[in-house]
């Protein structure tokens, strides 16, 4: 019986043990957080990353699935699982990925949310597989932790899931990875940048869909002193305003180099790189496919209701970062904490058992 307090045997589902995204942070921190309550845990995962040391007292169930091809991987992942996991042997199952075996998911975004952000339609083996998870696990969960109200909205309104089964879950942010109390000026010199530069951050795993393209466009046109840094996946930048740092383990230190943080999304159900900002006083301009934008307000940043380069062109122009003051963001990191985040997750979970 799960008893939010007592000692758990949790269990864990996510396709990748890697670092990645925020979704792969997410999942890092409830490993820690459930390891430090003292909790048998338990990671069902595919791919593990060989950069990782894991935590000795992590029970980890390797499921192997290279000889599947990339598109239907998901479902053999499902399938798989159903073999090994007993929905009985386990306190609390949560998966981080859309599966069948988990009384408590959580919805990062949804597949028929990304279709009608992109004005897409359903045609792809990657759309059939995603759909029939997205329901499986909606349908199955007795909880469901939805990223923001952009995703609960989603799922009650395209899947026809009960209302009462979705609760809004914002991501949680580490403070501690934002502690550093003077900012680190070594990409500045790395690039032979003055401290007239403006320095805009944008975090990417996924270009298309979080608008680089856009802010291509977008730093032809700006004057020379205007500096993107883009981390998360490489790519080749013919422009030297640009910069592309691939892969950034410590994104604490990156947050404390810049001015500005850029998201022309396309479709983006949360975006923690938000409140990750936030925590490291860093304002934001985002567009109105972010999930966060309920976090966005004139003490933090901007919202824009258009992704045309143009309408960006302006605002990153004329945006005054002297004129942002943070002055109520104490209380909404204390809110977006991982203690707070989990809190709300365990109480959740006994109400609904």
């Amino acid at each position: 019986m799960l008893i939010f307090g007592n000692r758990m045997k949790v269990a864990l589902i996510h396709i990748r043990y890697i670092y990645k995204g925020g979704l792969e942070t997410r999942l890092f921190n409830y490993i820690d957080y459930f390891i430090n309550r003292g909790d048998e845990v338990h990671l069902f995962t595919s791919k593990i990353s060989p950069d990782i040391s894991p935590p000795a007292n992590l029970h980890i169930h390797h499921l192997n699935l290279k000889r599947i091809p990339k598109p239907i991987r998901n479902f053999f992942f499902d399938k798989k699982l159903k073999q090994i996991i007993g929905l009985n042997e386990f306190d609390f199952i949560l998966a981080l990925e859309r599966t069948s075996r988990q009384n408590h998911v959580i919805a990062p975004s949804t597949h028929k949310g990304y279709l009608q952000a992109k004005g897409a339609k359903f045609s792809t083996i990657v759309d059939l597989v995603q759909l029939y998870l997205d329901r499986k696990a909606f349908n199955n969960a007795k909880v469901i932790y939805a990223c923001s109200k952009m995703v609960k909205d989603e799922i009650i309104n395209l899947y026809r899931i009960a209302p009462n089964k979705v609760r809004v879950l914002h991501p949680p942010i580490r403070l501690s990875m934002f502690e550093t109390s003077t900012r680190d000026v070594s990409i500045r010199e790395r690039n032979g940048w003055s401290k007239e530069d403006k320095i805009f951050l944008l975090v990417s795993t996924s270009h298309k869909r979080k608008g680089l393209d856009t802010l291509i466009a977008v730093f032809k046109e700006l004057p020379k002193n205007y500096k993107l840094l883009v981390a998360g996946t490489s790519f080749k930048s013919s422009n030297p305003q640009i910069v592309s740092l691939g892969f950034v383990k410590d994104m604490g230190a990156i947050y404390h180099q810049v001015d500005v943080l850029l998201h022309p999304a396309v479709y983006e159900p949360f975006g923690q790189i938000i409140t990750e900002a936030f925590a490291a006083k860093v304002p934001v301009i985002i567009s109105d496919r972010v999930g966060a934008k309920e976090f966005v307000n004139s003490n933090r940043g901007l919202v824009l209701d258009s992704l045309a380069p143009a309408v960006w062109y302006e605002a990153i122009l004329k945006f005054d970062k002297e004129k942002i003051s943070f002055e109520d963001i104490e209380e909404v990191l204390k809110e977006l904490s991982l203690e707070s985040h989990m809190e709300k997750m365990l109480n959740w979970a006994i109400f609904n058992k």
